[in-house]
């Protein structure tokens, strides 16, 4: 019997096609999204970027060649006013050459699915296909090099505080247990960068340490309404072009503090090899070691994932 990772027979049909290619994209009710029907998808950034990483993943192990499309639908990073909505993907990232003459074969929630596994050898994997298949667009990347100019003559203690919607994801804790933290560690450090989607936390952290705090001028949340949930005038766009720099940003800190989110995941796919502590509730904790369990009995073959 197969595992639940390994495609079937009649999958494997469909994925060695001599004329396919493997459709990356927020695929009908596959991933869990209500409001397909009505043509929209509400899913954040980051669980797109790495249900993208996966998919490449696995259309490299199957020798298919690719395309990450999220025009299917509109999504909080789709540019608005667009009757068809655009592909934000290509907006931000260089899309792979494919013949015009291929057929799709969606993926599917068992292939791509952006499960978090925080295992540094997982990491360094999703690492490997980034490197060799993410390349962003030319004006992306003179952003990106001129952040990192920003970072060099510091050592940087950085900080993901998702504090908006994130409860609804996995439970949250109290903002004291990220001061704490951070308390620990501050002394040695020369600045602490701050990722968060939260207005009033930021402002509190520069009220504390007002010599250190770095922060990029994006939008952010002044309520619990997460920030790709209501864009008060930014396009879709940018929201996702700021949320890829604050990634990048943490990746080139030297230590990291984070949420248990996948922002915070992607900065470790960036630099799998970070020093970073977690903040999180126990119930998010358990919920994560589940997971990574049940990643490492399928690898062993104990169990099916």
């Amino acid at each position: 019997m197969p595992k639940r990772s390994t495609p079937d027979r009649e999958r494997l049909t469909q994925l060695r096609r001599e004329d396919s290619y493997y459709h990356i994209t927020c695929f009908k009710d596959e991933f869990y999204c209500n409001d397909h029907p009505d043509g929209r998808c509400m899913r954040g950034f980051f669980s797109l970027f790495i249900q993208a990483l996966n998919g490449m993943t696995f259309a490299i192990k199957y020798g298919l060649p690719y395309k990450v499309d999220f025009s299917n639908a509109t999504y909080p990073y789709s540019n608005a006013g667009e009757e068809i909505p655009t592909n934000f993907w290509e907006e931000l990232m260089v899309p792979q050459a494919l013949s015009p003459d291929r057929s799709p074969v969606y993926n599917l929630r068992y292939e791509t699915y952006p499960l978090r596994i925080w295992h540094r050898g997982f990491l360094r994997s999703l690492h490997q296909t980034l490197r060799s298949e993410i390349r962003f667009q030319k004006n992306l990347t003179e952003k990106i090099a001129t952040l990192k100019e920003k970072f060099k003559p510091f050592r940087v203690l950085g900080l993901h505080a998702r504090r908006t919607d994130h409860y609804l994801e996995v439970p949250s804790v109290d903002e004291e247990v990220f001061l704490l933290k951070i308390k620990k560690k501050i002394q040695e450090f020369d600045r602490l960068f701050v990722a968060t989607d939260d207005a009033v936390f930021l402002e509190a952290l520069k009220r504390l340490y007002p010599e250190k705090v770095l922060a990029h001028d994006f939008y952010r949340s002044n309520d619990k309404q997460a920030v790709h949930d209501h864009r008060s005038g930014k396009t879709g766009l940018l929201l996702g072009e700021q949320a890829l720099l604050d990634c990048l940003s943490l990746s080139f800190c030297q230590e990291l503090i984070l949420s248990p989110s996948n922002l915070s995941y992607a900065a470790l796919v960036f630099q799998p090899d970070l020093p970073y502590s977690l903040v999180e509730s126990r119930a998010a904790a358990w919920s994560r070691r589940k997971t990574l369990l049940a990643y490492l009995l399928n690898r062993w073959g104990i169990r099916k994932w």
